[in-house]
């Protein structure tokens, strides 16, 4: 008979990885130490924080908002710094702008935004139990400035930061219906003088600061990101630093995966144990997590979600096997399916506005993407300066891969994404018009033909490019070497990165018709051998 208690206790047991990069309510790694320090340490008092969609913008906002007072917030992350800053004196304070549609009227909107920014900190000024004889709060102008005046006698070290995010939410039809709903909303912001207002109270007050969030665009420099919004905008918004978020760091990464029981709490820990628990990810769960997810914030918190939710769901907290893992890279395909095709539309719109050599230099990347050989999942320094400034830049923005001004590892993006974006370069490569595929719908069309015992012949539609790799491998089956595939298919020896991946595509190709079985072996030293030669011939 089911013991329907225990049960009870495994399902109300909560997945300490539900939200947990939204709200921070569990956990005590945020991924984002680096930042904040960037944040808390650099002076700055005006920051337009962009970074790509699922990045973890609003993640971060939230955990900065957390008041010293909460039982873990960043401050405990940033122990180190409380001998050098006070940062029980740090307050980030999220604005509703949802008022300022109330009204068309800039000089209202304005009034409407003052008093969003004296109400928000003027709850927390109260709150650290300052000055309890402050007079009532005057939610204008000249009351924020006697409340910023009052906070820097008392507290001269204190930092007050509005956090303007949701901007899109503004957007209104009379400002140019071209521009984004998000580049209407800065205008708006810009054109009732709420900027040029942030500006002068920055100017005015050390202890004041500012910080927009936006979504950055899919561009291939930072040049571009608001140009063009700028007819719309004053010089004023020139006085913002931009500071965009990319993926983890790597040690980011391993940290988020580490975290003990305890990490969650004392009462879940607890709970966690008392269902014969010990460790949440063993260490090699731990470095498979990682392989399949990298460093990008979403994808390493849907995997440890559902990785959880598994062991949950069979009452058994053993390490993952291989058809778990199986199970689970199946499940976040498929539920991360909208959000992959996302990430590569914005990759496309980036190349397509860029220079026809960074859409070069991307069929590279693919190319080392998917290196049969590659047995280092850190990017070669030299291959990364290969790819050029527009790439790199798009490559860092969209949170493909993480790179720092420091010298550090440039890590390889995980299974996840690293598959998702071999395959869809394939695809594209198979579509008519594109520089691989066949001459055109009239001309001649190319055929592998299939012809295997005691089944009727099959036709399987290959492109130009791979019709040649596959007669040239039928000419040397046992031994082809990569020179004589590529002088086969390209007339020409090419860059090693962009064989591998063609290679990769077309081994993946057959592997796939045939139900698993591999069809072309990629053998040591960087030779090919193709199976089963008497089954196949090429057309024309």
């Amino acid at each position: 008979m089911r013991d329907m208690r225990s049960d009870l206790a495994w399902t109300a047991l909560p997945n300490p990885f539900l939200m947990m990069t939204h709200t921070f309510e569990l956990g005590h790694v945020s991924g984002r130490i680096e930042d904040i320090v960037e944040i808390v340490t650099s002076g700055q008092s005006a920051i337009i924080l962009t970074g790509a969609p699922n990045i973890g913008k609003t993640a971060l906002i939230r955990y900065l908002q957390l008041p010293p007072e909460a039982p873990w917030s960043w401050r405990n992350e940033l122990a180190d710094f409380r001998s050098q800053l006070n940062l029980d004196e740090f307050h980030f304070l999220s604005l509703d702008l949802a008022s300022l549609k109330e009204s068309t009227q800039p000089g209202e909107q304005l009034n409407t935004f003052l008093r969003e920014c004296s109400q928000a900190i003027y709850a927390a000024y109260r709150r650290r139990g300052q000055s309890e004889e402050q007079a009532m709060l005057e939610p204008d102008l000249k009351g924020l400035r006697k409340l910023l005046r009052t906070i820097r006698n008392e507290t001269s070290h204190a930092r007050y930061f509005v956090i303007l995010e949701a901007i899109d939410r503004l957007a209104e039809p009379d400002i140019e219906e071209k521009l984004t709903p998000q580049d209407r909303g800065l205008a708006l912001l810009d054109r009732c003088r709420a900027i040029r207002t942030l500006v002068d109270l920055i100017d005015e007050f050390p202890i004041f600061g500012a910080m927009i969030v936006v979504e950055n665009l899919p561009r291939p420099d930072s040049m571009h990101q608001f140009s063009h919004v700028s007819p719309h905008l004053s010089a004023d918004l020139a006085r913002f630093r931009t500071m965009s978020l990319q993926a983890f760091t790597w040690d980011d990464a391993e940290a988020f995966l580490a975290q003990e029981p305890e990490q969650f709490g004392a009462d879940w820990a607890q709970k966690f144990k008392a269902l014969g628990g010990e460790h949440i990810f063993s260490p090699e769960e731990q470095r498979w997590l990682l392989n399949q997810a990298g460093t990008h914030p979403y994808l390493l918190e849907q995997f440890c979600f559902l990785a959880f939710r598994l062991k949950n769901a069979r009452r058994d907290w053993g390490a993952l096997q291989e058809p778990d893992k199986r199970q689970l890279i199946e499940k976040v395909n498929e539920l991360l399916s909208t959000y992959l095709a996302n990430t590569w539309k914005r990759l496309q719109e980036a190349l397509h506005k860029s220079s026809p050599e960074a859409e070069n230099k991307f069929r590279d990347f693919i190319g080392l993407l998917s290196q049969d050989t590659r047995t280092e999942d850190i990017l070669d320094p030299a291959d990364w300066e290969r790819l050029g400034p527009e790439l790199r830049y798009i490559l860092r923005s969209e949170g493909i891969l993480r790179y720092d001004i420091v010298p550090r590892a440039i890590h390889y993006p995980g299974a996840i994404l690293s598959q998702y974006l071999v395959q869809k370069a394939g695809e594209v490569d198979e579509q008519p018009g594109t520089q691989q595929a066949s001459s055109s719908v009239s001309g001649p069309r190319f055929s592998l033909m299939i012809t295997r015992p005691g089944t009727a012949e099959e036709r399987m539609p290959v492109s130009e490019l791979e019709y040649h790799l596959l007669k040239t491998l039928l000419q040397y089956p046992q031994r082809c070497t990569a020179e004589q595939l590529m002088k086969g298919a390209w007339n020409k020896i090419i860059e090693r990165s962009t064989f591998n991946q063609r290679m990769h595509h077309l081994r993946k190709k057959l592997k796939e018709h045939f139900g698993g079985q591999e069809i072309i072996e990629n053998r040591y030293g960087g030779q090919y051998s193709l199976k089963h030669v008497a089954w196949f011939r090429v057309e024309p």
